[in-house]
């Protein structure tokens, strides 16, 4: 949910999310409930975590036009997301100094998430905090000042 954050100028200034993903959905996740389940594996239940592989999500599909609408109704303004390929997105990390191979790093997550590969919500955060995992919208209320 943290690299919503990015979002943040665009929002302030034009009001948009230009958004490389497509209507691929992936199941963002509050960076509180991965400290939560970090905290429980080291300190709680230590020893029925220890060895396991835990896949961290948050419980909820979305798309990138979903998480700008909740946006939107969390500001109580107009969002849009408008789509973009993803080498556009790529020529503006690489314009802001994000180094050539991170950037082609993050390009492929893009296409991953616009072609389906991270379609997965997972039950993790519920089982190890025995609560569910921060909705987006949650997230939002809570970081609506990082978007103006």
């Amino acid at each position: 949910m943290t690299n919503t954050r990015a979002w943040g100028a665009t929002i302030r200034a034009e009001g948009v999310v230009y958004n490389p993903m497509g209507s691929g959905k992936f199941a963002p996740v509050d960076p509180h409930d991965i400290a939560a389940v970090a905290a429980k594996a080291i300190t709680g239940d230590g020893d029925a975590l220890l060895g396991a592989t835990l896949d961290v999500t948050g419980a909820e599909l979305l798309t990138t036009a979903d998480q700008v609408d909740t946006l939107a109704t969390v500001l109580g303004r107009p969002v849009r997301c408008v789509d973009v390929p993803a080498t556009a997105a790529v020529e503006g990390l690489l314009r802001n100094g994000v180094p050539a191979p991170m950037a082609n790093a993050v390009a492929e997550s893009f296409a991953a998430v616009r072609d389906g590969h991270a379609a997965r919500a997972t039950d993790a955060v519920a089982k190890v905090l025995g609560r569910p995992p921060t909705t987006f919208a949650e997230w939002a209320g809570r970081n609506a000042a990082a978007f103006g």
